[in-house]
């Protein structure tokens, strides 16, 4: 545990601190919020899987043999949380989110401290790079960043569509749309190889083995997947996954591949369409989020024929932490 300024305490997440972290949440993510929806009961319950004793145990386990999937931290100050960040472990990277410090406790070092921890967690767990995203327009956080050592790596843009108000692409001669299938991973691996934009795939350490569900995600069912491919002629030439939690929480896609030879022809109109398809059949949401590269402008135009609305773009950033000391 670490103290920082005011008499700050920096330490780990307990299942007590859940309702401090929604309301600090909602003051400081509050667009976010009402774009994407909040589910508080699926939220508690889920952390009462996690964090209850079975799953204290197993996360215990996990962290002995180094596995640890998760790192949750929080500032403390007079019994009240007013700052938090949480790293996920994916490989050799450690993805540093949820990083809120509450308005009142602004500019007093809080967010350096977190920032501090959680890199000096990612670097003494063996992780090799620190990854995060920001809110490009968010110039007091990026500045923090870049201080800290981190350097810009992409740029994303966030879009979100009503589900109701999505429109229909129409079927291409030669493309079939599937489910994702176990035998279908090799190719999969090869289209987004040659698909993804290389400094993404090297940022992020990206191997053949993230395209299987989590461990984490297993155990605790942390959401729902649909994942579908475009075959043409029989051949893997496109790929997306979608994710969802409840009905109050909007649907996610993402990892929208399209062979380099087969964009801008449709392709990506259908797979989101097809993903959108499936998560309306097995629950009913409202909203659907997507994320797209700014440098995959063909991608962009399509969710935008589809109906979706570009919110904001995000700033991804990295810091290699195998040279770093205690920050």
């Amino acid at each position: 545990m670490n103290r920082c300024a005011d008499d700050i305490l920096i330490r780990d997440f307990q299942k007590s601190d859940l309702e401090h972290v929604l309301e600090l949440g909602r003051v400081c993510f509050a667009r976010e919020f009402e774009l994407a929806g909040l589910d508080i009961e699926h939220l508690k319950k889920k952390s009462e899987q996690i964090f209850g004793f079975a799953g204290r145990i197993l996360l215990f386990l996990l962290q002995v043999f180094g596995k640890e999937p998760f790192k949750f931290f929080v500032a403390e100050t007079n019994g009240n949380v007013i700052g938090t960040t949480m790293v996920s472990r994916q490989g050799k990277v450690g993805y540093i989110s949820t990083v809120m410090v509450h308005p009142n406790y602004r500019g007093r070092g809080v967010a350096k401290r977190l920032l501090g921890k959680a890199v000096d967690y990612i670097r003494k767990s063996g992780m090799e790079r620190a990854v995060l995203h920001v809110v490009s327009t968010n110039v007091p956080a990026k500045s923090l960043y870049t201080k800290l050592g981190f350097k810009d790596f992409e740029k994303i843009a966030y879009l979100v569509s009503d589900i109701d108000s999505l429109s229909q692409p129409e079927n291409i001669k030669g493309i079939r749309i599937r489910s994702f299938q176990k035998g279908d991973i090799d190719a999969v691996y090869s289209l987004m190889k040659s698909s993804e934009d290389p400094k993404h795939l090297e940022i992020f350490d990206f191997k053949k083995d993230d395209l299987k569900v989590p461990f984490i995600a297993r155990v605790f069912h942390l959401s729902g997947e649909s994942r579908m491919v475009a075959l043409c002629y029989n051949k893997v030439i496109g790929y997306v996954q979608a994710t969802y939690t409840t009905a109050n929480e909007a649907g996610r896609i993402k990892n929208i591949q399209v062979h380099p030879k087969m964009r801008g022809k449709g392709v990506e109109e259908l797979l989101i369409s097809s993903a959108i398809n499936e998560i309306k059949k097995k629950i009913g949401v409202k909203k659907i989020l997507g994320t797209a590269s700014l440098k995959r402008p063909e991608l962009i135009v399509a969710m935008e024929r589809l109906g979706f609305k570009k919110h904001f773009e995000l700033s991804g950033m990295f810091l290699e932490t195998t040279c770093l000391k205690n920050m």
